[in-house]
């Protein structure tokens, strides 16, 4: 049995989680040989694809949501890979498919918004791996179109800024391939340079390579919910969040409305092009969408360190048994202050609740309705759709984080009244505080500081600031302790869909 208030118990941890903690803003780290640090924000993320499309409806449903957001991303690659669900086959014919409906709309979208790449372009990236399992298909003479168009893309990682964010929504033997060449090819300086630049967001394990690719690269930053190849984990996993609510039964408070086949038939399958390919799920909506969530340039900017939380979900540096160095993953401890990667929020019911599906679900309706907006674009005119929000704090347009230091007990003001909508549609405006994402959920606070009581109530660390959300466009925020914790605004339109933009506040205080 633990004994938080034992002294030396306590010392122990606080200098166990100052290692393997996330990392404060701005600071840089290496743990385990892992490169993990907050990114400078991403104008464009560079992002590759390894699917297991095919083996059931969700991946051609992500790959749907993913094509509406490639203005926003550069895509350097969608490779067609195997998984314990699909041995034998890979298929690029159905990327294609997706792909073509995507050239349909592609005139249309860029309506709206601009840099949406042409079918020609996307095509171009679009590749095979090996069409057999794990890695016993990795090795000498068995690298791939796809294998190959990966490793081009990591030979191309040599600046910590911009790094690779790759996508495993499937297993992880075409990137173990292409790791193997990279190490033939390359001395191991250049090696661990360039895998140091590499971000994978993986889908838990559907193969027996995404383990050895963390054990012999562990530069390279690694998001992962470890599990079996068997699926026997998945409801343990964050990335359920998406809509796995009542297949996993996981999450209670969850308003399961927005990712039901009813209104997926309405606002998705029935909407232009795109619609067609976007079939009805046998499990759950889009299991692999969470990867790239996190991309889509909305405020909340995630992409800049997995522990800040956002529409991919939340995630903390931990070693998980049997992992050889610590991972990005999910879990943590529930000692008030400790590193958790479980959100409380309120569900549809009104009660409180924590787990790590609550990071994602949490924004279900906002990037649902995105979603639907996106499906809009293909078929309509700019006046006839709706766009989000501009969100203005403190007079800093644009979406990047706003950065604020502060004294304690000093008043601060947040003034967003400068945002505005495209549309012309009104704004409402949701301030609240985000401390699981600040420094109060990285460092264990001292027994007699702990606010609720043991057995009776939630046991919480003392908040960092104080905010009263008025609904309005200016907030007043009061320090009261030193550390670092997260703001989020979040501006919402009453156009058709509701569409909501984010601003991050990151007040630093001393």
């Amino acid at each position: 049995m633990k004994q938080h208030h034992n002294n030396l118990a306590l010392g122990v941890m606080a200098g166990l989680l100052a290692l393997f903690a996330p990392l404060a803003v701005n600071a840089e780290a290496t743990i385990s040989g892992m490169a993990s640090k907050t990114l400078p924000y991403q104008e464009k993320p560079r992002v590759f694809v390894l699917t297991d499309i095919g083996n059931e409806p969700d991946d051609q449903m992500s790959l749907t949501r993913f094509l509406l957001y490639a203005n926003e991303m550069n895509i350097e690659g969608v490779v067609a890979t195997t998984s314990t669900w699909q041995r034998e086959k890979v298929h690029t014919d159905m990327i294609d498919l997706v792909l073509r409906h995507y050239g349909e709309v592609q005139p249309n979208l860029l309506k709206h918004a601009a840099g949406f790449p042409t079918f020609n372009q996307l095509k171009a990236v679009v590749a095979p791996g090996l069409a057999s399992y794990g890695m016993a298909a990795t090795g000498e003479g068995k690298n791939t179109a796809g294998s190959d168009l990966l490793l081009n893309a990591i030979e191309k990682s040599t600046d910590a800024n911009h790094p690779l964010f790759i996508n495993l929504w499937g297993g992880a033997n075409t990137l173990a391939q292409a790791l193997k060449d990279l190490s033939k090819k390359h001395p191991a300086s250049v090696v661990k340079a360039l895998t140091r630049n590499l971000v994978v967001y993986a889908i838990s394990d559907q193969d027996d390579a995404g383990f050895w690719v963390r054990e012999h690269y562990p530069e390279i930053t690694y998001i992962v919910d470890p599990s079996s190849q068997n699926g026997e984990d998945y409801a343990r996993a964050t990335w359920t969040g998406i809509s796995g609510d009542r297949y996993y039964r996981n999450a209670p408070g969850a308003d399961f409305t927005t990712v039901s086949q009813h209104w997926l038939d309405q606002n998705i399958r029935n909407v232009g092009p795109m619609g067609k390919g976007y079939l009805q799920y046998l499990f759950i909506m889009e299991g692999d969408t969470p990867a790239f969530l996190g991309l889509i340039r909305n405020g909340l900017d995630s992409e800049q360190n997995p522990g800040w939380g956002g529409w991919g979900g939340r995630y903390i540096v931990r070693q998980p048994q049997h992992e050889t160095r610590p991972i990005w993953t999910n879990g943590g401890d529930f000692y008030p202050g400790s590193p958790n990667a479980a959100d409380t929020v309120t569900g549809v019911d009104g009660k409180r609740y924590t787990s790590n599906q609550a990071t994602i679900w949490r924004w279900r309706e906002a990037f649902q309705h995105d979603f639907a907006a996106r499906m809009a674009w293909g078929i309509k005119d700019y006046a006839s759709a709706n766009h989000n929000p501009q969100v203005v704090v403190n007079g800093q347009q644009g979406q990047q984080v706003v950065y604020l230091d502060a004294k304690v007990g000093e008043v601060l003001t947040l003034n967003a009244a400068g945002s505005k909508d495209p549309d012309g549609n009104q704004l409402s405006y949701n301030w609240f505080r985000y401390p699981e994402a600040g420094s109060a959920s990285a460092q264990p606070v001292a027994f007699n500081d702990v606010q609720g009581r043991f057995g009776e109530d939630y046991l919480q660390a003392p908040a960092i600031l104080s905010l009263s959300d008025n609904g309005k466009p200016t907030v007043k925020v009061k320090t009261l302790r030193h550390g670092t914790e997260h703001i989020i605004l979040a501006v919402t339109d009453n156009g058709k869909p509701s569409l909501t933009a984010y601003r991050r506040i990151i007040v630093s205080v001393k």
